[in-house]
């Protein structure tokens, strides 16, 4: 079952909610509803894009699309495991913007206790379903400071390779200079194809790719330093990392380790 293709249905039913867990790609083309949907990203990474806004979902965050905003979702990697509610649209504040968060403790446990319901309707009244009523209060009340990371893509086959080969080098101490004689050219023309096909710079977009990296490792090595994680993301200096990591999201990464734990 596509779930484009069941949205009239799930606007139309007058149930509070309806559930969708999810592995694999998936590539939603620009579409709409008029419920609010929640989002979170268990691994992996997945990118919205509104108006000419494109941002990025790492692992272990949710995404708010409130009803009747135009948007295009991308799960990119096969590991991905999305976990989707459209819930009857609200009337309060912040459940009216489009907002990425940390997911807190307790709200990664609602999620997975709602894992018993899939590509289903559910009222608020039905057994067990109050965790998803509990689940929709509790994002106003425990959710951190929204962050807003954009790392734009490219379908040049050229600047497919060079971003193959950031992804790869990212932690490493990567230079202009390595990209320019790993691709033959100079710097000029380098970063000129770069800024017109990606609309940032090289340094923006690493220091981009190593943050969302840095998330990820965050939350999946709990027993490392925060320097340890600032290495093994390109980062000599913790201090570099920390600031960094402020720039794009807000709060340091001993915030965000705190948040999610």
């Amino acid at each position: 079952m596509k779930l484009l293709d069941i949205l009239d249905e799930i606007d139309a039913s007058p149930k509070d909610v309806y559930v969708v867990h999810e592995r694999f790609e998936r590539n939603y083309e620009m579409h709409s509803h008029t419920k609010d949907q929640l989002s979170y990203v268990e691994g992996g990474i997945a990118y919205v894009t509104i108006a000419n806004e494109y941002l990025v979902v790492p692992a272990m965050h949710f995404l708010w699309i409130p009803a009747n905003t135009p948007h295009r979702l991308k799960v990119s990697h096969h590991a991905t495991q999305l976990h989707s509610f459209y819930f009857k649209s609200s009337d309060k504040d912040f459940y009216r913007q489009l907002e990425i968060y940390p997911a807190t403790k307790l709200i990664t446990e609602l999620i997975r206790f709602s894992e018993r319901w899939t590509h289903q309707f559910v009222n608020f009244s039905e057994p067990y379903a109050h965790t998803l009523l509990s689940l929709h209060g509790l994002l106003e009340l425990s959710a951190n400071k929204p962050i807003k990371l954009q790392l734009p893509t490219s379908e040049n086959p050229k600047m497919g390779k060079i971003l193959t080969y950031i992804h790869q080098k990212f932690n490493t101490a990567l230079s202009l200079n390595e990209m320019c004689n790993a691709f033959n050219t100079s710097e000029r023309t380098f970063c000129r194809l770069f800024k017109k096909e990606m609309k940032i710079s090289f340094f923006q977009y690493l220091k981009t790719y190593r943050i969302i990296q840095a998330i990820d490792l965050l939350q999946k090595r709990k027993d490392d330093s925060v320097e340890e994680i600032a290495n093994a993301c390109g980062y000599e200096s913790i201090a570099a990392f920390s600031n960094a990591f402020l720039e794009l999201t807000g709060i340091r990464p001993s915030q965000m380790r705190k948040a999610i734990s």
